[in-house]
């Protein structure tokens, strides 16, 4: 994946108002190429863990927390990855989200418990560029089946059986001009109650207007969320999923057919998931090791 560019005084101006802390007494207790990690820096992230991790770091340790961060973000300003500060902003409000809070709202609390937000965002900001030096240094992940078999195999799994599912997608079309999901989303109900076939089915939705038939499509329980598994192991054959808001309109799925598949296992999109997780990790780790032993790192006393 090419890196899109980024100035570097616009990236080096956003490093520092992410990384500048409040004007206060602080003593330099480690320099990074450079760059200053004070006993501000590490306070904060120490809190930052008890606030968002739960859990109580040493001050050593979260001294090296900051030291490969401030690795991170460096190499990402030498290389000119894409650092947008809107990225940072929308992964923010993400978190908010998540907590059921606005942003603001987020920052206020993290206030109250003596948290500079800025200590979070720059955290963000180079977990956010080192994923971007990462991938693309290791290139991509593959992980073989064979793997993802002995690993299963690991757990007690022996007997490998899937769900293969036959599924129709209708889509209810609600233009760009026009903001009627409400009504969309009651035609879509109202032909749920009524569709109990899928080829009888499909005739009686062509007679509906700006409704769209889409080719039947094969998805694997192996390959999808738990959630999204549980809610077709519930839909009868010949009958419709409840529809939701999707990109073009409303949208439900018509299960035309279900059947096991052997070699397959339920929990294999989360093996895969460990998997690929576990790789990345150790490429990190390799990576920043090279980082680390290139950098000038001068400990104040």
């Amino acid at each position: 994946m090419p890196f899109r560019h980024f100035p570097l005084l616009a990236a080096a101006a956003l490093l520092a108002v992410l990384m500048v802390g409040p004007a206060r007494a602080q003593q330099i207790v480690v320099m990074v190429n450079g760059d200053p990690i004070t006993s501000y820096d590490v306070s904060q992230r120490q809190r930052m863990h008890e606030l968002i991790e739960r859990k109580t770091v040493s001050a050593k340790q979260a001294l090296e927390d900051l030291i490969e961060e401030r690795i991170k973000i460096q190499q990402a300003i030498r290389l000119k990855l894409d650092v947008d500060k809107k990225d940072i902003d929308r992964m923010y409000a993400s978190v908010a989200e998540r907590s059921g809070r606005t942003p603001e709202q987020l920052s206020a609390g993290f206030k109250q418990s003596g948290l500079d937000d800025r200590t979070f965002k720059s955290k963000l900001m180079a977990d956010y560029v080192w994923g971007q030096y990462v991938r693309a240094r290791s290139g991509t992940v593959t992980i073989r089946d064979a793997d993802v078999v002995a690993a299963l195999q690991k757990r007690g799994e022996t007997t490998m059986v899937a769900t293969e599912y036959t599924l129709l997608p209708i889509v209810f079309v609600v233009p760009r001009s026009s903001a009627n999901y409400a009504g969309r989303l009651a035609e879509a109900n109202a032909l749920r109650a009524r569709f109990t076939d899928c080829d009888a089915g499909t005739e009686m939705v062509k007679s509906l207007k700006e409704v769209v038939v889409r080719p039947k499509v094969l998805r694997m329980s192996s390959e999808m969320p738990p959630a999204l598994k549980q809610l077709l192991d519930k839909t009868e054959i010949g009958r419709l999923t409840p529809p939701e808001v999707a990109q073009a309109g409303i949208e439900t799925f018509a299960m035309c057919g279900k059947r096991e598949v052997r070699g397959e296992s339920s929990q294999k999109r989360e093996i895969k998931d460990e998997l690929s997780t576990s790789q990345f990790n150790a490429e990190s780790k390799k990576f920043m090791a090279e980082l680390k032993r290139q950098s000038l790192i001068e400990y104040r006393r």
